[in-house]
Formats: structure tokens, sequence, C-alpha cells
């Protein structure tokens, strides 16, 4: 009996799908995002717990700090908000790496790459699922510091673009995340490795204390942290200010070298297997 032979790209080849029109591999990113998003959704226990969470750590930092805490300017609420929300995303984008330490345990990812779908739609579609899930519970938070009094103070653009940026530091932060799943491979340990750098620096940085009192040798590792930039930036179009646009190019260089080097590392782990 003669063999079939199958053509080229509908067996799937690593050639044929590096090959695939964008049309198709847009359709492909789509297909796994929106198969992550359902996860998501189907899992009402998570939806509920990682709503709560970020809500009762705003509501204690700034009703509980507010009574000891003083910020040249401003109140203490509006100042700890963005850090809050900032840390909100820092966390939130460490369920990337754990969702995909999960797939490989349960050999979801071996599926994938066994599927006729472009080969970059795995990491794509979890970036692209991760960023829509970040943006959601920025704008809950939003609308939780609201109704506790927050208020912005530049406008609805800079307001639109304080969120912009809190989401894309979350997704940034997601290309680490991913790369430590891919590297790790079991869930538990994603999420103890972590905390290990990640809480260095929420606390190191600006998040809940003005820069300059902060004690003297944290002070400089506080002035270079990436979360630093990204809550200055914040706070910048939140508030106004004359730094921000300093700090807006401080978040600018560390967004692109994070992105930049942790998803180079993420798609090599990736295609090593």
């Amino acid at each position: 009996m003669a063999g079939i032979t199958l053509p080229a790209q509908l067996a799937g080849t690593p050639e044929s799908r590096a090959a695939l029109p964008p049309a198709r591999v847009v359709a492909d990113i789509a297909l796994v995002a929106g198969r992550n998003l359902r996860k998501v959704l189907r899992n009402t226990r998570l939806i509920v717990f990682s709503t709560i969470q970020p809500l009762l750590q705003l509501i204690l930092f700034a009703y509980v700090f507010a009574g000891v805490a003083r910020v040249p300017g401003t109140s203490y609420k509006n100042f700890v908000v963005p850090g809050v929300i900032v840390q909100t995303m820092v966390f939130s984008a460490m369920g990337t790496g754990v969702g995909i330490a999960n797939d490989l345990h349960t050999g979801m990812i071996d599926r994938f790459r066994s599927l006729p779908i472009a080969r970059s739609a795995f990491l794509v579609g979890r970036t692209v699922s991760d960023s829509l899930r970040l943006g959601i519970q920025s704008v809950l938070l939003v609308i939780a510091a609201s109704i506790i009094g927050f208020r912005f103070h530049n406008g609805a653009l800079a307001a639109v673009g304080m969120m912009v940026v809190v989401v894309l530091f979350g997704m940034a932060l997601t290309a680490f995340s991913a790369w430590l799943g891919l590297t790790l491979r079991d869930p538990e340990s994603v999420q103890a490795a972590a905390f290990i750098p990640i809480l260095p620096l929420i606390f190191t940085s600006s998040a809940f204390a003005p820069v300059n009192r902060l004690p003297g040798w944290m002070q400089p590792l506080a002035k270079v942290n990436p979360v630093t930039a990204a809550i200055d930036t914040a706070r910048g179009l939140a508030f106004g200010g004359s730094h921000t646009a300093t700090a807006a190019w401080h978040f600018a260089a560390w967004w692109v070298a994070i992105v930049a080097v942790f998803t180079a590392l993420a798609v090599r782990r990736y295609r090593l297997g």
C-alpha cells in the first residue's frame, strides 16, 4: 500500500509553522489566548481570591498607614494607591510562570508543540491573555480606590496613561515569569522562587514611602529600582510633577531591557523543550 504524504503546511513541520502567513499566526495567538482566558474564567475561586487580596491591600495601606505616614503635597492615600496597583501587577504577573509550569507538568505544552500552529502562539498568546487579566485587575483597583477617596489630578488622558504604564510593567514581568516557569517546570517552585527577587524590589522602592525617607544605604538601590521607575511614572501621570519625564525615560529603559532579555530567554527555553 502506498504511503500518504501530507503537505508540509498540514503536517505542521517546524519549517512550515515558521512560514505561516501573518493572519494565521494572529489566529493561532488568539486561539491560545482565548484558551487561557476561558481557563481563568472557569476558576471562580481564583477570580474571587485574586480580586479580594489586592482590594484588602489597598484598603489596609490606605487607612492603616495613613494614620502614621505623612507625604508632602498630597495625602498618603493618594500617594500609596499607585504603589499598591503596581505591586498588584507585579504579584499577578507571577501567575504566568505558575500557569506555564502547570502546563508543562500536565503535558499541555507538549501537545501545543505537536499541533500545526505557529511556534510563537503559546508564549505570545499567554502574554496577551495575562495582559488582559492585568488590565481588568487594574481597572477594578482604580474603581475601588476612587470609592475610598483616590482622585486623579492631571486629567483623563494622563489617567489612561497611568493605567497603560502599570499594565505594561506587569506585561514586562510576565516575560520574566514565563522564563521562570519554563526553567523550573514546577508550579510550587516557581511561586516560591518568584518572591526572592520580587519582594526586595517592592520594599526597596518608592511604593510605600518617598525614596528620600528610606535608609541612606537603601536610597541608591531604590533610585535604580525598576519598580520605583514604574511607580514614579504612574504617580507623575496621576498627579503631575516636574520629574515625570525623567521617571518615564527610566521606566522605558527598564521595560525594554526586561522584555528583551527575558523574552529571548523564555523563547530559547521553550524551543529547547
